[in-house]
């Protein structure tokens, strides 16, 4: 698990991350475990929700950002790249078609997982070269959804 202390509003949080994802983080913010909601924002990340189980968790505003890479894997410049599912869900509806010419944090699909809908975005521009789902199929985490030149 990677730890960092994030200083927000001149209160410091120990903050750690058990598994990230494009769509869905498990985080520990001082020893309290919380599923939190991503929205990708291209190179930077803003909470959208914050669940914990048993009371209330820290407002989203608490934890404002968390700078990260994209998540998705595959090279960032030249090349294909595989967009993955961040965690296993049902496709809810796909948005692009091959050959369309998408940008970084562009939407590309809508997938629903743990009773949210999640946008499945884009993290570099390029070429729609390959979708591996339709609206309706069930996936799990890891799968190859599309594939981006």
């Amino acid at each position: 698990m990677k730890e960092l202390k994030l200083d927000i509003s001149g209160k410091e949080y120990t903050v750690g991350i058990e598994e990230f994802g494009s769509s869905h983080a498990v985080i520990t913010v001082d020893g309290k475990k919380y599923n939190v909601g991503l929205k990708d924002l291209g190179e930077e990340l803003k909470i959208e929700t914050v669940q914990r189980s048993g009371s209330s968790a820290p407002s989203a505003a608490a934890v404002q950002q968390v700078q990260s890479a994209p998540s998705s894997s595959g090279s960032s410049g030249s090349g294909s790249h595989e967009v993955l599912a961040p965690l296993p869900g049902l496709i809810l509806n796909v948005l692009v078609k091959v050959g369309d010419i998408v940008k970084a944090g562009q939407k590309i699909m809508i997938m629903e997982a743990m009773k949210m809908e999640n946008d499945i975005n884009s993290s570099r521009d390029g070429k729609i070269k390959a979708i591996n789902v339709h609206n309706g199929d069930n996936i799990s985490e890891g799968d190859i959804l599309a594939v981006i030149e």
